[in-house]
């Protein structure tokens, strides 16, 4: 469906004075008070349309969805899900439950009964979609503190936390530290500006991961803005193969990974990359990301 024909279809399945919001985009309405037809209100403003579409999409894809200014709760798979997020914003959560980025990428590869490495876990949430996908076990890791904040509520009020263990740390190359901005509201990753103050959080290799948590036939998700690259060009062979299955988004091209992989012995799918630009980034090739999905098995 073309994007701004889904839209409108959003819009028009989830706000009962749909055509209110409308006379707002393409007419001369300043603002309204809008209704969705599960009683939510949203004040629409000629600023704030945006995020009126991805409340649309949220009350159109999940009907159940009941949302607060800093929790969204939702039934999912028969199971009713309550996550925190405070200033963050839902879109994260939502993306994952609702989009299901990683559908059609669990019939190439599968959790199901393995102990999954979630590196970038934010709020919790890809940690406890992969448990409800089978998943044995999850390490969760997280280097934002505002997040990793989050993920700890979310996991242990949704009654995951026996399978879960969560690491406030970076993942990277080298063992060793960094120092992260607790109060930004920008997403963390590789090439973002350096804080001159702040929550020093340590940083672990896969190495660290692998040997301390004994992973064998494991299911690895990378999701860490940049830091991919990394994370898995200086993981030894031998440690990237005690992993089954990986799950890598790139954000810069995905040539420098589909070679080491097929070094390291695994055949892969990928998609084709999508340029996004992140205005926040520290300089012109660093903002323009070129990111898309890996999924990588390996060859036994």
């Amino acid at each position: 469906m073309i994007p701004r024909i889904k839209s409108l279809y959003y819009v028009i399945k989830s706000t009962r004075n749909w055509l209110d919001a409308l006379f707002v985009r393409y007419g001369n309405k300043k603002e309204c008070n809008l209704v969705f037809r599960n009683g939510y209100q949203f004040h629409l403003t000629q600023k704030n349309w945006q995020e009126y579409i991805l409340h649309t999409h949220l009350f159109a894809i999940l009907p159940s969805a009941e949302l607060t200014s800093e929790s969204i709760a939702f039934k999912y798979n028969g199971r009713r899900l309550n996550f925190n997020f405070g200033k963050y914003g839902f879109s994260t959560i939502f993306e994952i439950f609702a989009h299901d980025p990683y559908r059609n990428y669990l019939k190439i590869t599968n959790p199901k009964g393995k102990r999954v490495v979630d590196i970038g876990a934010a709020f919790g949430d890809t940690a406890i979609y992969f448990l409800m996908k089978g998943a044995s076990s999850v390490v969760a890791i997280e280097a934002f503190p505002g997040y990793f904040k989050f993920a700890e509520q979310n996991i242990r009020n949704n009654g995951f936390s026996d399978r879960c263990n969560l690491l406030l740390s970076a993942v990277g190359g080298e063992s060793g530290s960094m120092v992260i901005d607790p109060n930004s509201e920008d997403m963390f990753g590789a090439n973002f500006k350096k804080p001159d103050s702040g929550q020093t959080v340590p940083v672990i290799t896969l190495s660290d991961i692998v040997n301390k948590f004994q992973i064998e036939n494991g299911f690895l998700k990378v999701d860490t803005e940049g830091y991919e690259y990394d994370i898995i060009l200086k993981t030894p062979k031998n440690i990237l193969r005690n992993f089954s299955d990986i799950l890598i988004e790139y954000h810069y091209g995905p040539e420098r990974l589909e070679k080491y992989l097929t070094e390291c012995g695994y055949s892969f799918f990928k998609t084709e990359p999508t340029h996004v630009y992140v205005p926040q980034l520290v300089n012109d090739e660093a903002r323009n990301m070129y990111a898309g999905h890996i999924v990588a098995k390996r060859i036994d």
